[in-house]
């Protein structure tokens, strides 16, 4: 019994002095405001909440834009405080704030800088960083497909595969949407998987899904019309068993095009050749 309760105690000790891994904790946006200018947020959703450790912070969210947080400070030199903004995605922003006499006036936005977080933990492998990225995404959206690769059509919408390129262990994939019919489409979100290629029955579809580093912005297709969007990926290859899934869904609406890549066609990604002198290593 005296063991029994000397390793209950020894256990407890461990809980009670684990101490929280760097991993585990959230990035804080250092951010400053003041007296006679107004400082603007924009998240990627609407604004749900925002909490503030001093009465000292003023805020205000935009009636015509929920996502739109104002701030300005209601006493001059403020001992610097917390806040934390909840969005309707369910995502919590943690800030400091301090202030400034000279507080910058650009709008700051919450869903770009998140992005480039992401990117740049995801191309910690790679020599490219997000101002590489964007230029060859930019240069790409540009470029009209030489030739198609399409995928399975939905409601006289599909999707094709472009160029697949390479560079510094990046793959990029320029998608191409068609649109035959005389009604708009307008896409809600994209689906990126990893999954077999057959399964046996009554067995559920094995998948692992993707998020891309980056991309550029694809608001649709009207009628009878085409548009291009690009996506990279950090470099993966997968096996002759499985396929590289990509689906858009549409918005208030169900055409919902696939389009299927293999590992060989991963395997044959072309070396960039671009003509974007921004990029920091050229081939």
């Amino acid at each position: 019994m005296k063991i029994s309760m000397l390793l209950i105690a020894l256990a407890l000790s461990r809980i009670c002095c684990a101490q929280f891994v760097k991993e585990a904790q959230v990035e804080i946006y250092p951010i400053q405001i003041g007296w006679d200018k107004t400082t603007v947020l924009v998240f990627p959703f609407e604004v749900v909440s925002a909490d503030f450790g001093s009465s000292a912070v003023l805020s205000q969210k935009d009636k015509a834009a929920p996502n739109v947080l104002k701030l300005k400070a209601g006493q001059r030199h403020f001992a610097s405080t917390s806040m934390y903004v909840i969005t309707t995605e369910g995502k919590l922003y943690p800030f400091s704030v301090g202030y400034t006499e000279y507080p910058d006036a650009r709008p700051i936005d919450m869903g770009r800088q998140k992005e480039v977080e992401h990117a740049k933990v995801m191309l910690k492998e790679s020599s490219m960083n997000p101002a590489d990225l964007a230029a060859v995404l930019d240069e790409m959206s540009q470029r009209i497909p030489s030739e198609l690769s399409w995928g399975k059509k939905s409601g006289l919408v599909r999707l094709g595969l472009g160029e697949l390129v390479e560079k510094d262990g990046v793959l990029f994939f320029q998608l191409a949407v068609e649109n035959k019919s005389w009604v708009d489409y307008l896409p809600e979100k994209w689906k990126f998987a990893i999954q077999d290629k057959r399964q046996a029955k009554r067995t559920a579809i094995r998948q692992l899904t993707m998020e891309p580093v980056s991309f550029t912005t694809f608001k649709g297709v009207g009628g009878k019309s085409g548009g291009v969007a690009v996506f990279a990926f950090p470099r993966f290859t997968i096996s002759d068993a499985k396929e590289f899934s990509i689906q858009i869904f549409e918005k208030n609406g169900d055409r919902n095009p696939v389009l299927s890549i293999s590992g060989k066609e991963l395997l044959n990604a072309d070396p960039l050749l671009i003509s974007n002198h921004n990029l920091n290593n050229h081939d």
